[in-house]
């Protein structure tokens, strides 16, 4: 009978978790998309059943990908998913770490982010005096999708071999000619992919003075990833081992 009342008691502590990481996702969802967040049953009446369908599809997609970065959270920080939930309400902090990490993961299709965003939060559950690096992190991570995770894997790689005459034997960052010989599809983006990975802090010019006297423009251009590239890099290795083309 005692044995019987244990399991029982254990079984409600998990549903209360599970409940209660559910209802995280539900306020996440309903003020990152008002749409979603909106009951079906007042949707009926402004939309037709195909558009519902979708809305729906929306809905349940997006949850998932909520529960699954909670999931990884509680792998993280060694808590079952009620301690884990328990643990973020008693900290504004990590609340809003973990609105910040839960709206990221929503909004990528991406699995590896949208792991590596789930054990930023765990991180950040395990020791609080990381959460603002770790909102960092979740704020870098939020910023790239496929097209830049592929220039922060050929960043990464070695570089060329230097021209002839240079002191070095390979270039000392990747210039835009070496990036489009790997990615001859970024010819008309890659201003933009580069913009973003600069202004998250992942990638620096680290070519800018190296080159006095060189009027080539592209010989000044030396990218490379920053530490905090190649840590987000890693989060998202350590889920899923990214291929020689950037992608899983």
């Amino acid at each position: 009978m005692g044995h019987e009342a244990s399991e029982t008691r254990a079984g409600s502590s998990a549903e209360s978790g599970v409940k209660a990481a559910t209802g995280a996702i539900v306020a996440v969802v309903g003020a990152a998309n008002p749409i979603a967040g909106i009951a079906l049953g007042a949707l009926k009446e402004f939309v037709d059943a195909p558009l519902l369908r979708l809305v729906e599809m929306d809905r349940a997609r997006r949850a998932e990908r909520g529960r699954q970065a909670l999931a990884a959270s509680s792998r993280e920080a060694g808590q079952s998913l009620d301690r884990l939930v328990q643990t973020i309400e008693t900290s504004s902090d990590l609340l809003t770490l973990m609105s910040e990490t839960v709206q990221s993961a929503m909004a990528t299709p991406l699995d590896e982010k949208i792991i590596a965003l789930g054990r930023c939060l765990g991180r950040g559950v395990r020791d609080e005096t990381t959460v603002d690096a770790e909102r960092l992190r979740v704020r870098g991570l939020a910023s790239i999708e496929p097209p830049e995770v592929k220039l922060l894997e050929v960043i990464s790689r070695q570089t060329y071999p230097a021209p002839t005459g240079w002191a070095q034997d390979r270039l000392p960052g990747w210039r835009r000619p070496e990036i489009l010989n790997e990615l001859p599809g970024f010819a008309m983006a890659l201003d933009a992919s580069i913009a973003r990975l600069t202004a998250e802090g992942l990638v620096i010019d680290d070519g800018i003075g190296r080159l006095p006297g060189d009027d080539a423009p592209d010989a000044r251009e030396m990218w490379v990833l920053t530490d905090f590239g190649r840590d987000c890099l890693a989060l998202l290795r350590a889920v899923s081992p990214i291929g020689e083309d950037g992608v899983t």
